[in-house]
């Protein structure tokens, strides 16, 4: 009963949520300048029309308006659009009139994911073992150096680290591996370790806190005075249960690293949610901009709150309330 609670209320915040960002952005797009939504923007687009056909221009400009209700009071557009994203009735894009949103989202987003998913598994192969081992190593040179070069994936932003490896791979090292472009595996690994190394840095350092406080549990010492090897001891009973706790941090961070790959997708020019996203306020197509933060603001939602779940389901001393 207790969990079902929790999660109609859970659910219920994130549905407000959503709303609230929907309408926030659909209003700061409305009052931004230059944007679809003035009249005179759209005048200026069909400027050579308005003189050659008038009753054509002035037919276009309610057609487009009536499209995207455009000639309504703003409070009534902004009650359209949370509708509309709530019930994933996205519509047709300005840059692209022909094409639904939705057909564009089902390209671009499973591209985003695969580089999220590749990147979050990057940090988690990478990140636990070097965790385990500073946390082993407590205190001496090497506990120093991981900690430290944990400290810098987690400070360089994941486009900075993009830059640089089509630096190095670009010029220095060409045809090593490709730079651009998405089509076969090879495309993957630069943009999957840019977007990684935040992640290895992240577990690294996390893991070896887990571990380190798992160690000083009573139970540690007593399969300890039971005569349990040290290596039983330490994979076992520490790496196993700290890796329970360890889902706190995966989770989030495929949320995130998935709107990391906005700026990231554009530096490797790949078709995914970033050049999707940079598409739509670069010529300010205000209904697929509305839509990837609809996405992206939902998918972050939605992980925290299935981390939550999943970290009630695996540790029974966790209480949701």
């Amino acid at each position: 009963m207790d969990m079902a609670r929790y999660v109609f209320k859970r659910l219920f915040s994130i549905l407000v949520t959503i709303c609230v960002i929907i309408a926030v952005g659909y209003i700061l797009m409305y009052l931004s300048p230059g944007s679809f939504f003035s009249s005179a923007t759209i005048a200026s687009a069909m400027g050579s029309l308005a003189v050659e056909n008038p009753r054509l221009y002035q037919q276009y400009i309610s057609e487009f308006e009536a499209r995207y209700g455009l000639n309504k009071p703003l409070w009534e557009q902004v009650l359209h659009y949370v509708w509309h994203s709530i019930t994933f009735n996205f519509g047709n894009s300005f840059t692209y009139p022909t094409v639904h949103i939705m057909t564009q989202l089902e390209t671009a987003f499973p591209i985003s994911a695969e580089l999220a998913f590749g990147a979050v598994a990057l940090g988690v192969i990478v990140g636990i073992p070097l965790g385990v081992l500073a946390a082993l190593k407590r205190n001496t040179w090497l506990d120093s150096t991981l900690t430290t070069l944990s400290m810098a994936g987690q400070a360089v932003p994941a486009f900075v680290s993009a830059v640089f490896m089509v630096l190095i791979f670009g010029v220095y090292f060409p045809n090593l591996l490709p730079i651009n472009g998405w089509g076969t595996p090879s495309d993957a690994i630069l943009p999957i370790i840019a977007l990684g190394l935040g992640n290895i840095g992240v577990v690294t350092r996390y893991m070896r806190g887990s571990l380190i406080e798992t160690m000083r549990q009573d139970y540690m010492r007593t399969a300890e005075a039971k005569g349990v090897k040290y290596w039983r001891r330490v994979m076992v009973h520490g790496v196993r249960n700290s890796l329970v706790a360890l889902i706190t941090v995966v989770g989030p961070a495929f949320g995130f690293t998935v709107v990391s790959t906005i700026w990231v997708e554009n530096i490797f020019s790949i078709p995914g949610m970033g050049s999707l996203m940079a598409t739509a306020f670069v010529n300010k197509d205000v209904p697929l901009a509305i839509t990837d933060v609809f996405i992206l603001a939902l998918l972050i939602l939605v992980t925290n709150f299935l981390v939550d779940i999943a970290y009630s389901i695996l540790d029974p001393r966790v209480h949701l309330t």
